[in-house]
């Protein structure tokens, strides 16, 4: 079997669109928009020269999830088609930007003819994506069977199946136990202060842990609970150098871990993506109601990661342990504070009253 029909067989288990009444038009549509990421890639590699280092990355994600839409909608609309594209190749020879063009054309046309329900006109459009696909790979743009090969990796990370679905183990399991973020904890959030300039003060086994925190800023949002989504993302990556510092956790009998993995820079680098996604919480109710992570912010989380012992972890974990983090915020919010227990093993964050 040839990798094109193994990456339909894999892509038509994870279309999630297959039960919508416009599921072709769906799949033309997203298509369409894939190419057009891809040209917006190419734009910025022209304009930006060597100051976008991540081009060829992004390109090589962008075609990609064209592949996936090309296929599934191939399998859709003719099944059997892919069996007879060729994978050598072609002839057409052009240059990037007229290879990408072409192709983003040649999308347009396919969701014309799925609107119109023209099938000879969709076919037609397939095999002129799939020759420029090829053309696209032969000037040098991307790999195709790397393409695929990608998707099928970030698909699984991103969106897996239930066999899938198994967390990364935590990455101090080997270390002695008191270098170990513990894995059953209980801390107090206490709201102090005034109406006006409201604090929170963490407490654990009647010690009060880390600074009095405000919400640092003019117009109050409840940032002061942010410690929170430090400790869900202990709970749900298993992986926080903020907690282990505040619980003074660090892997001290590994220099390794202890200056990259737990040191400072680490620390900066938690702070930041949670204040990033804060900041894009804000706007979508601190995600009350929403079940999905925008995935262009996962990816941003996936870049400030890189080097560290938590790029391992699978996107979903990070989705989870926003969408967590998030509804124990709000509880917290709710009740002015709040007693919050992290059950690292059973993967739980709970979130009671204070009595």
């Amino acid at each position: 079997m040839s990798w094109l029909l193994e990456f339909a067989a894999a892509a038509a288990k994870t279309d999630t669109l297959a039960n919508k009444p416009d599921h072709k038009e769906l799949l033309a549509a997203g298509m369409l928009g894939e190419v057009g990421g891809a040209l917006s890639e190419f734009k910025k590699h022209k304009r930006e020269g060597s100051a976008y280092p991540l081009y060829e990355e992004r390109l090589l994600d962008e075609i990609g999830d064209t592949l996936w839409y090309f296929v599934r909608l191939a399998d859709v609309d003719t099944p059997g088609l892919l069996q007879m594209l060729p994978l050598g190749t072609p002839s057409d020879e052009r240059n990037k930007s007229a290879s990408l063009l072409a192709l983003g054309a040649a999308a347009g046309r396919a969701l014309e003819a799925v609107q119109r329900s023209n099938s000879e006109g969709l076919r037609i459009a397939l095999h002129d994506i799939w020759q420029h696909l090829r053309n696209v790979a032969d000037v040098g743009c991307v790999d195709l069977e790397e393409a695929s090969r990608r998707n099928c990796k970030k698909i699984a990370s991103r969106w897996p199946t239930a066999g899938e679905k198994k967390p990364h183990a935590l990455f101090d399991e080997a270390c002695p136990e008191e270098e170990k973020l513990p894995r059953l904890v209980t801390v107090d959030f206490i709201e102090r202060g005034t109406l006006e300039r409201p604090q929170i003060l963490l407490r654990y086994e009647k010690v009060n842990i880390g600074d009095r925190i405000t919400d640092n800023i003019a117009d109050p949002d409840g940032y002061r609970y942010h410690d929170i989504f430090h400790f869900a993302y202990a709970v749900y990556l298993g992986w926080s150098p903020v907690l282990r510092s505040l619980l003074r956790s660090k892997r001290k009998s590994d220099r390794f871990a202890d200056e990259n993995q737990d040191g400072a820079r680490a620390v900066i680098i938690e702070e930041a993506i949670s204040a990033s996604v804060f900041s894009r919480a804000k706007r979508v109710g601190y995600f009350e109601n929403i079940q999905q992570v925008d995935y262009d912010l996962l990816k941003g989380i996936q870049e400030f990661t890189k080097g560290y012992e938590v790029a391992h972890v699978p996107v979903w974990q990070w989705e989870e342990a926003i969408l967590e983090g998030f509804r124990a915020f709000r509880q917290l919010r709710e009740l002015k504070g709040g007693r919050v227990t992290l059950h690292l093993n059973a993967r739980q964050l709970i979130v009671e009253q204070l009595r």
